[in-house]
């Protein structure tokens, strides 16, 4: 397991390889249960299209933490999400490839978006930590937009490239199975533990 950047892509917005296995080269097409497997534990199951779990988040026990583990089928931690500061100003959460340990840098760096004077559909920047800044050029590296109450939002990077989109899981096409149950699609190329560590952070920012 490794971060990995591809130098050789013309994007601003780099993509991040948590494990080379969660990059495929189709569009991924994930169902992402709010809830945890585990009894009487909040946090995230998360299935692929044969029914085959995924993910999983089950080590927080309250609506509210200050680090969340997204692990692997096996219990692997591939990601760790901590809030940078209950006193900052503003709502941040750092993610550390696999476990955390003082003085370990983070992957990236994700804000939520506030704006009382401009109304606006966008929820998140992302910072990957590995970004050079360029000259004239967005700062952030991807963005959120929609709305995560109603569990529709796309994840873009900086060239408005679409990278995962979120959206109500249905069971027939006049039936919504609710709020815990979504579908994830991550298009090709792009890390599926980084989407869904992302979603993870959303869940902490926005909870509902």
């Amino acid at each position: 397991m490794h971060a990995k950047i591809h130098p050789h892509e013309p994007e601003l917005s780099r993509r991040v390889v948590v494990d080379d296995k969660l990059s495929n080269s189709s569009v991924t097409a994930l169902t992402v249960w709010r809830k945890s497997l585990v009894f009487s534990c909040n946090g995230f199951t998360v299935f692929d299209s044969s029914g085959n779990l995924v993910f999983r988040v089950d080590n927080y026990a309250s609506d509210l933490k200050d680090e969340i583990v997204l692990m692997d089928a096996a219990g692997m931690a591939l990601l760790t999400i901590r809030r940078k500061s209950w006193l900052s100003l503003q709502n941040q959460w750092k993610g550390f490839l696999g476990e955390f340990r003082d003085g370990k840098k983070p992957l990236f760096v994700v804000r939520r978006v506030t704006s009382l004077l401009i109304p606006t559909k966008t929820l998140a920047e992302v910072y990957m930590c590995s970004s050079a800044k360029r000259k004239g050029k967005p700062q952030f590296d991807y963005r959120v937009e929609g709305y995560y109450a109603k569990r529709s939002f796309t994840i873009l990077n900086s060239l408005n490239k679409v990278v995962a989109e979120v959206k109500p899981k249905q069971v027939r096409s006049e039936i919504t199975l609710g709020g815990d149950v979504f579908n994830l699609t991550v298009n090709p190329g792009y890390d599926q533990a980084f989407v869904m560590g992302l979603i993870v952070v959303l869940d902490q920012m926005m909870p509902s």
